[in-house]
């Protein structure tokens, strides 16, 4: 039986839709029992770990509903799987959903598609903030959770040591252009012996780099795999967003800010609640903030325990198993 995964991708939108379908795709394919197809709209990205699976690629100005149609007609699929951006604002989705009811498909939803949980079959909303009591009407299935987040883990987490290696997120885009104003920044700040990993994301700019660099630094062009990158490191400083969660699934201490002026603050606050991580309510901070982190061991050692903690359960695997009861795969 086969699955057909649906996201988007592009500069706006970023890759994290993308990345969380992988992860779900992965363990089809490693159990086995579901063959994952991806449709995915606008620019593709990741493709070395895409050639595992048939992706059927098409623009974002397709008609979103005509394209999928089409794939079906084709494809044989018995379910689906949507990840949309929400600012999207595609046409007649509640139809949508109801005609490929009539025709039999089960359907996930993740993410952004709540308002639809008394048409779909399976709703996922991959936060430890959302609550789920608001929606207690639902017909189909909710879940959410720190057990939720769809992310893959590649390697064994360790104990945290401190140490000098430092990695830096900025997202596939780096909306802001932090390439722009944080590498001075943290090149007069920081200790000497730091070394810096900087990841330049598939949509971002190169980041400017002082003439004469204290720091030793090292630029990562839009790597395929940020795990390697992470367990090699001793901190990382980060954007909000599921590059976030797959660093908190290691255990490295992180400093964690949002660039989306106050979109993210009501789930920042209720973050730094749970002292997972160092939480920045302003960038202005962030640099600051990373040095006395990395000048409390203390205080790094408590946010690597609790961020293993929280991200103990496999929220890719879980909801491949709620897929295969609703299908009836065993």
């Amino acid at each position: 039986m086969k699955i057909l995964l649906i996201c988007f991708v592009s500069p706006k939108i970023g890759v994290g839709h993308l990345s969380r379908l992988l992860a779900l795709a992965q363990v089809f394919r490693k159990n086995n029992k579901l063959v994952p197809e991806f449709l995915i709209f606008g620019n593709l990205f990741k493709e070395k770990e895409l050639s595992n699976f048939n992706v059927h690629h098409f623009s974002l100005e397709d008609d979103f509903k005509i394209t999928i149609e089409n794939i079906l007609k084709v494809g044989n699929f018995n379910s689906i799987v949507f990840d949309l951006y929400p600012q999207n604002n595609i046409d007649n989705l509640s139809e949508l959903f109801g005609q490929l009811k009539r025709h039999s498909l089960h359907l996930i939803g993740i993410d952004s598609l709540v308002d639809y949980c008394n048409i779909l079959d399976i709703v996922w909303v991959p936060s430890f903030y959302f609550d789920c009591d608001k929606y207690q009407d639902c017909t189909g299935l909710l879940r959410s959770g720190w057990g939720s987040f769809l992310i893959q883990k590649r390697f064994q987490h360790k104990k945290w040591i401190s140490g000098s290696k430092v990695l830096i997120l900025t997202g596939g885009s780096d909306v802001l252009s932090l390439g722009e104003t944080i590498p001075i920044q943290l090149d007069g700040l920081l200790d000497k012996n730091v070394e810096l990993h900087w990841v330049k994301g598939p949509f971002s700019d190169a980041p400017i780099l002082p003439k004469d660099c204290r720091l030793n630094w090292v630029i990562h062009d839009a790597p395929e795999y940020l795990d390697e990158l992470i367990v090699q490191s001793d901190y990382v400083m980060t954007i909000f967003g599921v590059s976030f969660f797959e660093v908190l699934q290691y255990g490295v201490p992180t400093v964690v800010f949002s660039p989306y002026d106050n979109k993210d603050n009501n789930e920042l606050y209720a973050l730094s609640k749970e002292c997972v991580a160092m939480v920045v309510n302003s960038l202005d901070y962030a640099v600051n903030d990373l040095i006395d982190l990395m000048n409390n061991d203390e205080l790094a050692e408590e946010y690597s325990i609790n961020a293993l903690k929280k991200m103990s359960i496999n929220g890719a695997q879980d909801l491949s198993k709620e897929i295969y009861s609703l299908i009836g795969v065993k």
